[in-house]
């Protein structure tokens, strides 16, 4: 039997500390010490680092690489904190558990504590976010729905404080009309508001009254008119049996789909303030369970709100067949080619449930803040 590549103490609690001595194992969260009835002074430890590449060779050993210097087999980034249940799992389930799967469940479940320690508070990530025009971000539920009024109870600021939320409702009059808006990742949609939010603290809590406009008018998704094909790869015009390769309804969709997530705000030359703030969230928050859930709320404000545009008099949402975001998931924070894999599910207006893969653009640093500077050197242009 070969010797097994154990992690020394220091590094066991190493990884119990950066886990809050929580369960990693996704949705878990089970604290792994406390107090025993032994004695005032004796500790019940139920959580373990395991091994996400196994310790050694041999039947049983899971996720074993021959070829990982046994530093590396050692070391903390080989480590995940679980609870015994969960350690005693992965080890059972080697094609579900793999080791990518446990190193993202690792890597989320540490981002959150340490978001947990920055906002002092120990509350359980959840895709409740909710936002309230462009600069209040919250995590929170929602208290009521009605057809002319939401209430929203909110917990944590994400982005921006309760000053920014009371500047937001006594500017209200002045903002432009795109930027009076309510979202909720947990309802998929969002509404324009009609008036200015209402603040109240009962017990220390925040619950913000919302006036709503009517849900903005869906477009069914067969009715999308033909357009050319823009190859997925190449980003091209391309040729189809001899001629120009076009696309319409259904098949239009994942086009429309990757150039509206593809643009990024602030660089339009003739709508500054339109497109995605993907660019703006993921600088901010890369390597943060909190990108993929900052990104669906944005997706839910271009499907539910309306926007102006300088081709057309009518209001209408960017992406106007969507009438829930169920979901959407950024799948590598690497780009390639500049462009990022996300994973999406949408109900669309006389389709239903739509799921699918794509790739949207990601722009450098540089690359934003030079288009940027030439939106800026254009403002006769962006009044058009």
């Amino acid at each position: 039997m070969g010797t097994r590549d154990e992690f020394r103490e220091r590094t066991k609690h190493a990884v119990a500390l950066r886990a809050g001595y929580l369960c990693s194992f996704e949705d878990c969260g089970r604290p792994t010490v406390g107090p025993s009835e032994e004695s005032t002074e004796s500790v019940t430890l139920i959580g373990k680092a395991a091994h996400i590449s196994a310790a050694a060779p041999g039947r049983g050993s899971r996720r074993y690489r021959s070829e990982m210097p046994t530093t590396q087999r050692k070391h903390i980034d080989n480590a995940i904190w679980l609870c015994s249940d969960h350690a005693d799992l992965i080890d059972r389930d080697e094609v579900k558990y793999t080791i990518e799967a446990l190193q993202e469940m690792k890597r989320l479940h540490e981002a959150a504590q340490a978001i947990a320690m920055q906002t002092r508070t120990n509350q359980q990530l959840g895709t409740g976010l909710l936002a309230v025009g462009p600069d209040a971000v919250c995590v929170g539920d929602i208290e009521s729905i009605g057809s002319t009024q939401w209430t929203l109870r909110l917990r944590h600021f994400v982005l921006g404080d309760v000053h920014q939320l009371v500047t937001f409702i006594g500017h209200f009059a002045t903002l432009r009309p795109e930027d009076r808006y309510v979202l909720s990742n947990e309802l998929g949609d969002g509404r324009l508001l009609s008036e200015a939010p209402t603040l109240a603290k009962p017990g220390g809590e925040i619950l913000l009254t919302c006036p709503i406009e009517p849900a903005a008018v869906r477009l069914n998704v067969h009715k999308i008119g033909s357009m050319s094909a823009i190859h997925p790869d190449t980003n091209d015009i391309y040729v189809k049996n001899g001629q120009i390769a076009r696309v319409s309804g259904l098949e239009a969709f994942p086009q429309i789909l990757r150039s509206a997530l593809s643009m990024q705000r602030g660089e339009n030359v003739f709508a500054p303030c339109a497109g995605v703030r993907f660019f703006e969230y993921f600088e901010d928050f890369k390597g943060s369970p909190w990108v993929s859930r900052l990104m669906m709320l944005d997706v839910v404000r271009e499907t539910s709100i309306p926007a102006p545009s300088p081709m057309r008099d009518e209001r209408q949402t960017p992406l106007p067949s969507i009438t829930r975001v169920r979901s959407f998931e950024l799948l590598s924070e690497i780009p390639n080619a500049s462009r990022l894999p996300v994973r999406a599910v949408f109900d669309l207006q006389g389709f239903g449930l739509w799921e699918g893969q794509l790739s949207v653009y990601m722009p450098t640093p540089e690359e934003m803040e030079e288009r940027q500077r030439i939106v800026a050197q254009r403002p006769m242009l962006s009044n058009l």
